[in-house]
């Protein structure tokens, strides 16, 4: 016995108004379960960030002892950060909210480029700005009586690490394109079937020599420096060395401690973003969606953590903050004569 297929289902207005209800209210939990969370800790990951890269940011240009070499190359840093915190940041909570959804027309994968090109200027400088640090902390470690390059250069070097940081992302744009889904529209860089053209392996090695070259840098200039400062006496200290001496050997410890904990943490934040894009476009593994999703927000977590690294292991920026929220939260003295 065949089954008729001429039958057709009419549907009162009242009963699919009900069903688009349920329908839409069904994506909404879906949504929140997923995505909500993730939603909640970038709100809070861009407020704590904010805060801590502004309050550092502060502290540096105001306060003239602050002003060497290391502490402006931080404040480098923190502009970079905060170029994540304003750019990048608020564009993943925007693909949060919309799942990447892209306007069509004209100059959309122009546009789709540029975006994705963006997110990648921050993290390129920060690495090469913790680079620089590590070259400066050798110098003044292993050459105290000599002004470092970094610093006659500085300048220059800012100007450079910029530079660099703007043409290595301007080659990460080859991986990216426009999805058509339906009549919708999305920016996405999907690894996954990335097809391995020259400009794409370009792309690739920009990625992976941003990340690994500057990690080698920083390892042989902070073990050099390590060696000195405690396997055996620094270069020119004497036996009967006087107390400032100490202290300056013990504060050249400290700083030393302090960026070897902020490299560290670069690295727990962005390695697992470039182990597994590597392997994924290797097609040695597929992450699932909420895993990559995590792996991203961990990567942009760093520029929120890291001004904290500071305020915890640094006394000068700890006393300073102090200072900047007690001003902050004291009343006027208008108000207090009142």
């Amino acid at each position: 016995m065949e089954l008729p297929t001429n039958i057709t289902f009419t549907l009162k207005k009242q009963d699919r108004d009900k069903i688009l209800k349920i329908a839409r209210r069904n994506t909404i939990f879906r949504w929140t379960e997923q995505f909500g969370f993730l939603y909640i800790a970038y709100i809070l990951l861009i407020m704590t960030s904010l805060f801590g890269n502004c309050a550092l940011i502060h502290i540096i240009r105001t306060r003239p002892l602050m002003k060497t070499a290391t502490n402006r190359l931080i404040l480098n840093q923190a502009c970079a950060d905060l170029f994540t915190t304003l750019f990048v940041m608020t564009a993943m909570v925007r693909d949060t909210l919309f799942l990447k959804q892209w306007f069509g027309g004209t100059g959309s994968l122009t546009a789709c480029r540029f975006t994705v090109r963006v997110t990648y200027i921050p993290p390129f400088c920060s690495v090469w700005t913790l680079t620089a640090i590590a070259v400066d902390r050798y110098f003044g470690v292993t050459y105290p009586l000599q002004a470092s390059p970094i610093s006659k250069h500085f300048r220059l070097l800012i100007a450079a690490l910029w530079i660099w940081a703007v043409g290595s992302a301007a080659g990460m744009q080859t991986m990216v394109n426009l999805e058509f889904i339906g009549n919708k529209v999305y920016c996405a860089t999907d690894y996954l079937h990335i097809k391995f053209t020259a400009g794409n392996v370009t792309a690739l090695c920009l990625l992976l020599s941003n990340f690994i070259v500057p990690l080698v840098v920083m390892t042989v200039f902070y073990g050099i420096v390590c060696l000195r400062l405690w396997s055996r006496d620094p270069p020119g200290e004497e036996a009967n060395q006087d107390e400032r001496h100490k202290e300056a050997i013990k504060t050249a410890k400290k700083v030393t401690q302090m960026m070897i904990i902020v490299v560290v943490l670069f690295v727990l934040c962005w390695f697992p973003f470039q182990f597994f894009v590597g392997l994924d476009t290797l097609h040695r593994i597929t992450l699932p969606y909420p895993a990559l999703k995590f792996v991203v927000w961990l990567s942009n977590a760093y520029s929120g953590i890291n001004p904290f690294v500071y305020f915890c292991f640094n006394t000068n920026f700890r006393k300073e903050l102090r200072v900047l929220v007690g001003k902050c939260f004291s009343r006027p003295k208008c108000c207090t004569n009142v």
